[in-house]
Order: structure tokens, then sequence, then C-alpha cells
């Protein structure tokens, strides 16, 4: 990940002070944290020099879709029923569809709100540090709708941005920061951010071939990582022989 914002641009953060003293006013602070206060006040903010243009979320995608939450039985969907997705299926950066509650057949399906291979879904509520997570939807089964608490991106055509590329952006530090400064809500557990927030996202754009190459190089990395890690994994577990009498 370092790699791929270094190569849109961001550079390491400054290294903060030995003894970080500062003073600042509320209205100066993005988030009320001990750790946006060092980032934003004592250690500044990640240096961006970007080669490539700053655009907002809302120029390069149609509109962020999100779904509905009827109330639903306490286990996943059947193969033969209709079920919604829960947060979970989202908040961990990869699709999972078994994170679902099974739709009660008096209810009606909403068809449109089904969910498709290739579709990004965001998370709009959660933890802070889950909020905006983002996941793209592999293979999935069919009958798995959209929860309210989760919007799918919905693409321009000609779509400008690769839905791979907007995945890995929406996760880079900078991208964090300004998702983090926008949430609200008073419960520790379950912090939300709007629609008009994550559409105001700014992260820069190179032209779309260059898109597909660093998100493949980025996938390309993390499956050698953990190629690595499990070798290293095989390697340590210990031999057990046994001997015959």
């Amino acid at each position: 990940m370092e790699a791929f914002e270094a190569a849109l641009g961001f550079g390491p953060p400054a290294p903060l002070p030995e003894r970080p003293v500062f003073i600042a006013s509320f209205k100066d602070l993005d988030r009320w944290s001990h750790e946006g206060i060092l980032r934003r006040i004592a250690g500044g903010d990640t240096a961006q020099v970007s080669p490539y243009p700053t655009v907002q979320l809302r120029d390069v995608i149609a509109d962020l879709e999100n779904g509905w939450s009827p109330k639903c039985h306490d286990r996943p969907a059947e193969p033969d029923e209709w079920g919604v997705l829960k947060l979970g299926a989202v908040s961990f950066g990869v699709f999972n569809p078994e994170e679902n509650k099974a739709l009660p057949r008096r209810l009606e399906p909403r068809s449109h709100l089904e969910v498709k291979s290739g579709e990004l879904l965001i998370s709009r509520a959660n933890v802070t540090r889950l909020v905006g997570a983002v996941a793209l939807a592999g293979e999935t089964r069919p009958k798995l709708m959209l929860c309210d608490k989760i919007f799918r991106v919905v693409s321009r055509e000609p779509a400008p941005v690769d839905m791979k590329f907007l995945a890995e952006v929406l996760r880079i530090s900078a991208v964090r920061r300004q998702i983090e400064a926008n949430v609200t809500g008073t419960s520790p557990t379950m912090k939300n951010i709007s629609k008009p927030a994550l559409m105001s996202l700014t992260f820069p754009l190179p032209p779309k071939p260059e898109q597909v190459v660093m998100a493949k190089a980025l996938a390309d990395a993390r499956a050698k990582a953990w190629m690595d890690f499990e070798a290293a994994i095989y390697a340590s577990v210990p031999v057990i022989t046994t001997r015959s009498k």
C-alpha cells in the first residue's frame, strides 16, 4: 500500500516531535482525539505532490445508492430465499456474502437492490475505523440485497475510474483521514458518514490505463505477501514422525 500511495504522490508523514506541545481550539480540529490532534497539529498532514489531477468522488461516479433494512430472521438466507446483507459483509475489506439475514417470506423483495458481481460497496455506519470500509463484490449468490447501512457505487458511462482502483484509493491514509474527520453520531460503537461527505472525498486520479496497472500491481503484491506468509508458517511447523517398533 505504501508503494501505491507513493505512486499517487503521497509521501510519508512528517516525524512527530519528541515532546509534542501545542495549543489549539476545538474549531480548528477536524477530529477530537489524541491521534487526530497529533496528526493534524503536531505532526502535520501527509505531504502530497501528486502528478495527477485531484478529483472528488462525485466527479467520477454517477451516484451512491443504499439499500433497505426490514426486520429479518436471525439466520442466514437459504439458497432459495432472499436475504439482506449485514455490515459484516463489507467491514473488513473483503466481500463476505455469508454475512446476511433471511428476508421473511411475507415481505416482497426489492430486486433492484440485489448485489451483483463487480459492484463496489461502501459501509456508511460502524465504529469509526470501519466507517467507509470498501469491498468489491466477487462471486456471490443471487437474491442478496443491500441493507440501508451499505452504499453501492453507481458507475458513470463511460466510466472514468476503474472500480478496483477506486476500492484501493478509498483505503489510502489521506482518504481515510477525510472519512474519519466527517463521521457523526454520539454512540462510540455506531458512527455514520453521510452521502454528501463521501461524494466530497478528494483523491488523485491517474488516466484509466494507469489505474488498472496500479491496482493490479497492488493485488499481485498482496498475493505474493500472503504466499510468503503461508510458506513461512508451513516452514515453522515441526514435522512429527513415528517409528515402528
